[in-house]
């Protein structure tokens, strides 16, 4: 039987949080292991590459604020794709010499925590070994998507060729180039794959349930001169990003919509729309996202940009349709180079599986309600079992042993969007209740990350050996975070946003979408008050 390995810290995760979270509690001088599924640093980025992946937030926004990190780093793109990530993320781990604390293809089985020692019990699993280990914290970096959730159509085995899902995609890869392609999916991964796969295969089949409103990325090249012409306001930039709604240097609107005239919103709309990314969504009226007024008028001026690069009627109207599918913004938009182009390309096909559900998969493809199609590789880009997904992995059980689908299932419930009632000395990023899909994640994953470093700090130094949130705490913070949601036209879609995308996943909010600034105020209040949102406890040994 393996013995337990002690640590003061367990960090599950090695992206952006789970490393700045060691970084951090490795200068406190904590004894800390990170174990991560994926075989090096990244994250996400370790598992997605497949063809076209690459993020949607832009340099220098989307790296660390370590000056020690980006003085000697340099990307060549404005949206970096996953090798230059990969790259990136090996650079950092062996500029911090963080790879003695990490153990890599080890998968998190179990945590339990212990009240009488008041410490996590995990089990983890390697390529070769079990491994055990107990700590006083026991920190969650598994992100929002961390969990893919591939549709359980009937026959999904029983297809004969290459099929996985994007965030699975083969480290050898998948030979496509002269192919007939079938893809299920037209999310984020869905969009960029439809743009590198479409110029090369023989022909590609796309089953698109609701249309993606995707945006312009405004992709280029960035010189090294470039970016060192900038780096001396490096500084500068990331403060600003924790003043900013999102994280993003877009700052909005400050008016209604609806009070300017048709000629100087529409200069506005072009103005924004013409520097690409998020500027479109974060950059509008601040009524766009609470106003359907508003948004309609956002959502014509995206469809005549769009309907401009569709030729083909049939898809210009599913692609685009004149009544919106439902509010714009109100489900992720993706970022697109040539998606539409490809789209309209006479080799693709755009199928409607709204109006012509698919029946079942089978070995030579898959049937809908209308006919069959053959493939000789089928795609899954059917997204996450967002939030929870990384939770509901692990077998992660609290106080008197109650698992954390027990505590959930009548929805979650966390303070502060970092914490859960009953689970002690636990703490999480970049996950259910905090900023997470509203928000830039370096920005995030380190807004959360200093303040778990300094509240581990304070319980370090006041020998405070249990720390939990209260219920009143949690159930008053998750009202909060249904009053903010509330607010806006989001509950009006069907979207991940809400869980809608995972059959019997309980719709619920599951961001706080109030912006970084109130976020910040309230997760500062909270220490500056003395914590009052949490029981402590002292072992009495320590006393």
């Amino acid at each position: 039987m393996a013995e337990e390995e002690q640590y003061d810290a367990i960090v599950v995760g090695a992206g952006f949080s789970g490393i700045y979270q060691l970084i951090h509690l490795h200068k406190r001088g904590l004894r800390c292991a990170v174990f991560d599924a994926g075989s090096d640093f990244g994250g996400t980025w370790n598992w997605n590459t497949y063809p076209g992946a690459r993020v949607d937030s832009h340099i220098p926004i989307y790296e660390l604020s370590l000056p020690e990190l980006w003085k000697d780093w340099t990307w060549t793109e404005k949206f970096p794709g996953w090798k230059e990530l990969q790259a990136y993320f090996a650079y950092v781990g062996d500029k911090m010499e963080l790879r003695p604390h990490c153990r890599f293809n080890t998968v998190v089985k179990q945590a339990s925590w212990d009240d009488q020692l008041h410490c996590w019990h995990v089990t983890a699993e390697g390529k070769d070994a079990i491994c055990k280990a107990s700590a006083r914290y026991l920190i969650l970096c598994t992100g929002f998507a961390s969990m893919p959730y591939t549709p359980n159509i009937k026959g999904r085995e029983t297809f004969k060729g290459p099929w996985c899902h994007t965030s699975r995609w083969p480290k050898e890869g998948i030979e496509t180039a002269g192919k007939r392609v079938g893809i299920i999916g037209t999310g984020a991964s869905g969009v960029q794959v439809i743009q590198e796969l479409g110029p090369q295969v023989t022909h590609l089949t796309v089953f698109q349930r609701t249309p993606n409103l995707a945006l312009p990325m405004g992709q280029y090249s960035i010189s090294k001169q470039v970016q060192d012409h900038f780096k001396p306001v490096y500084g500068e930039l990331y403060k600003k990003l924790n003043t900013t709604v999102a994280g993003f240097p877009h700052d909005p609107i400050l008016r209604s919509m609806l009070s300017d005239s048709d000629e100087e919103r529409e200069a506005n709309f072009e103005r924004i729309w013409s520097l690409g990314g998020f500027n479109f969504p974060l950059g509008n009226y601040m009524d766009t996202g609470r106003d359907i007024r508003a948004n309609n008028l956002a959502y014509a001026f995206w469809r005549r940009k769009v309907c401009e690069r569709i030729k083909d009627p049939r898809k210009r109207d599913l692609l685009a349709p004149e009544v919106p599918p439902h509010p714009i913004g109100a489900k992720r938009q993706s970022m697109e180079q040539n998606f539409y182009e490809v789209m309209d390309q006479g080799n693709v096909d755009l199928i409607d599986s709204k109006a012509t559900p698919i029946l079942e998969i089978t070995e030579t493809g898959l049937k809908t309600t209308d006919k069959e199609y053959e493939f000789d590789v089928l795609i899954f880009a059917t997204g996450f079992d967002s939030y929870v997904g990384g939770f509901n992995g692990i077998d992660l059980r609290g106080l008197n042993g109650k698992t954390i689908q027990d505590h959930w299932k009548n929805g979650v419930t966390t303070y502060l969007g970092m914490t859960i009632d009953n689970f002690p000395n636990l703490f999480f990023t970049y996950g259910p209740q905090g900023p997470t899909a509203f928000s830039n994640g370096p920005t995030c994953a380190q807004l959360q990350g200093s303040w778990i470093d300094q509240t581990i700090g304070y319980l370090r130094d006041n020998h405070i050996t249990k720390f939990t949130p209260t219920g009143h705490a949690a159930s008053t913070f998750k009202k909060h975070i249904d009053e903010l949601f509330g607010g806006t036209l989001l509950p009006l879609a069907d979207s991940w946003y809400v869980g809608a995308n995972i059959p019997g996943k309980k719709r619920e909010a599951y961001n706080y979408i109030g912006g970084l600034v109130p976020y910040t105020k309230e997760i500062t209040t909270e220490v500056d008050c003395g914590y009052p949102g949490f029981m402590r406890e002292t072992l009495e040994i320590l006393k």
